[in-house]
């Protein structure tokens, strides 16, 4: 068995080990220690950087009870191979992991609410929680989180046997092994957990909410902890300075007040819009089928600047569904050129979908279609312009026929 010397060291960030076993592999080799300083994935944690006889390590993984390296290369000796981790790493997992044990032992506590999973990932982390929480929740916990951090608790780890860790008062369940790891708390809190922890709970450093949402009704709750909460914290700072100078507003209640104000009036103007649009769809509708009538031909052909391409396809629904009639529509839409052109199903004189198809390809566009509606983009120049308005004076002259 390979001594974990991160069990009673966590912050050890040199060894000199033996290899027991060098097997070769895709990435490079396959190597067991007698003793690691390399803590193994799981439970949510990830592995650490490093290196070991000056070989990048890779991976780092734990199968029926052995440790494992993937190294990038093969080390040159098997004796007094000297192992070296990213401490910055570690400490960083060592705070989140650890900070995740005194909220999820301190939501147990306050409200009850036990823990799912956890996760610690690169940027954020997360606990999954069997049931929501109230943002006066959310205080409550910050505050005792808080106050677990201040008192410096030292912490633990030791393993025991499965049934004499059955007898213990341990938080969550046991998973089955020859082993039990449990981390203790000091008064605080004891669980069975195989990750990495400070010395004690000062080492943690502050911890901040940074969101939290409901996935698959459970409530996660994402954080930060030690150095990831102080660059947090500094990064909402700035934001808030930002927000207030483009809001004109000086504190961050007033700040809130004013985004919802927008948020509303952003709501009424987007109402008015949708309302405008209903109205510019119906008058260009009337002014589609008064041209219709006036020029005896069953189509029509308009260029329209600013539409969007939803607005333009109601349009196109409205009409060919009062007559048989087919529609050419060129909406300029800034560098580009939207096409549309539709017809009454039933009309057979011109395939839309079969003649646009060319035009797209011509002019370096993209769309298709079928004989009742064909639509697409290409580049807005004048060519493509004036070829597409050729193509729908072709067919109305077809059906003009």
């Amino acid at each position: 068995m390979t001594q974990r010397i991160f069990d009673d060291a966590p912050m050890q960030g040199t060894l000199l080990a033996d290899i027991l076993e060098l097997t070769p592999c895709p990435q490079g080799c396959r190597v067991q220690l007698d003793k690691t300083i390399f803590f193994p994935r799981g439970g949510g944690q990830p592995c650490e950087r490093g290196t070991i006889g000056g070989c990048p390590v890779l991976d780092v993984y734990e199968e029926e009870g052995a440790l494992y390296h993937i190294l990038a290369g093969q080390p040159d000796a098997m004796q007094g191979v000297a192992c070296q981790i990213d401490l910055a790493q570690r400490l960083d997992h060592a705070q989140q992991h650890t900070g995740q044990h005194v909220i999820s032992a301190a939501a147990w506590q306050l409200f009850g609410n036990p823990t799912l999973i956890a996760r610690i990932e690169e940027g954020t982390s997360h606990i999954e929680f069997e049931k929501p929480m109230t943002e006066e929740q959310l205080a409550a916990l910050q505050r005792r989180v808080a106050e677990v951090v201040a008192q410096a608790l030292p912490i633990r780890c030791a393993y025991y046997a499965p049934e004499e860790a059955a007898r213990m008062d341990v938080r969550g369940k046991i998973t089955p092994h020859e082993r039990i790891r449990l981390v203790e708390i000091e008064g605080f809190d004891r669980n069975a957990c195989g990750g990495t922890h400070c010395a004690d709970t000062a080492q943690i450093g502050p911890v901040r909410w940074t969101g939290s949402k409901l996935v698959r009704g459970a409530y996660r709750l994402y954080f930060r902890a030690g150095g990831r909460a102080l660059l947090d914290a500094e990064e909402k700072d700035l934001r808030q300075l930002r927000l207030g100078a483009l809001l004109g507003c000086e504190s961050g209640p007033e700040a809130e007040q004013k985004i919802r104000d927008l948020h509303q009036r952003a709501a009424q103007l987007e109402e008015g819009c949708r309302r405008l649009r209903q109205q510019l769809v119906a008058e260009e509708e009337e002014l589609i089928l008064q041209q219709v009538r006036a020029g005896g031909t069953p189509a029509c052909y308009r260029r329209l600047e600013g539409w969007d391409t939803r607005d333009a396809k109601t349009l196109c629904d409205n009409v060919t569904r009062q007559q048989p009639v087919l529609v050419a529509l060129a909406l300029e839409q800034g560098e580009n050129l939207s096409v549309l052109v539709a017809q009454q199903k039933g009309m057979d004189k011109v395939h839309p979908g079969k003649l646009l198809k060319d035009f797209f390809a011509q002019y370096g566009g993209k769309g298709g279609g079928s004989a009742a509606l064909a639509q697409g983009m290409v580049p807005r120049t004048p060519a493509a312009e004036q070829a597409f308005e050729e193509l729908a004076r072709q067919m109305m002259a077809a059906l003009a026929q």
